[in-house]
């Protein structure tokens, strides 16, 4: 009788030990899966890093530029961001892309700015460089948050994939 106590008990932990290892195995991530969420993360790492080298050398520019000639470049630069976000979301409109959208609406954010930026150097020539290194870091800090959410999303995501609770219930 002790034996049969002792080998189910034997039996009932290396069930245990298994189901620890199954459940940990699930959270954690295949390498195609990791590569596709580091993609999405890598897009938006790319984007903060090219907008803080463009403001820094707005911020340069403002600094080494005469005022009529920067003047003309924030105004071009302006023109340019909304055409670009205007071509943004007619390329997400046809391919139905919800990421290029959520670009396009950065891209106009960011064009917005652009636009009140020659206000901003008129009023506060001496301060401008202040407010573009400020947009500066509020847009790295927005980035970095933005690529903190992804990963968590796109990791629960996966995790309730591998759920089968939607097979049991619908059989």
């Amino acid at each position: 009788m002790l034996d049969k106590d002792i080998k189910t008990k034997k039996q009932e932990e290396e069930n245990l030990k298994k189901l620890e290892k199954e459940i940990v195995n699930k959270k954690k991530l295949p390498p195609e899966e990791e590569n596709k969420i580091n993609k999405k993360i890598f897009e938006n790492m790319i984007i903060a890093d090219i907008l803080m080298a463009f403001f820094y050398l707005i911020s340069l520019g403002s600094l080494n530029i005469e005022t009529p000639i920067f003047i003309t470049d924030l105004k071009v630069f302006s023109i340019g961001l909304i055409v670009l976000t205007v071509i943004i979301f007619e390329i997400s409109y046809k391919k139905e892309n919800g990421n290029l959208c959520i670009h396009g609406i950065e891209c106009l954010a960011i064009s917005i700015f652009m636009l009140f930026s020659t206000y901003l150097y008129t009023m506060y020539m001496k301060e401008f460089y202040m407010y573009i290194s400020i947009f500066a870091y509020i847009a790295a800090i927005y980035y970095a948050v933005k690529s903190i959410i992804i990963y968590r999303k796109m990791k629960k995501k996966y995790i309730a994939s591998l759920s089968d609770i939607d097979k049991i219930v619908k059989k």
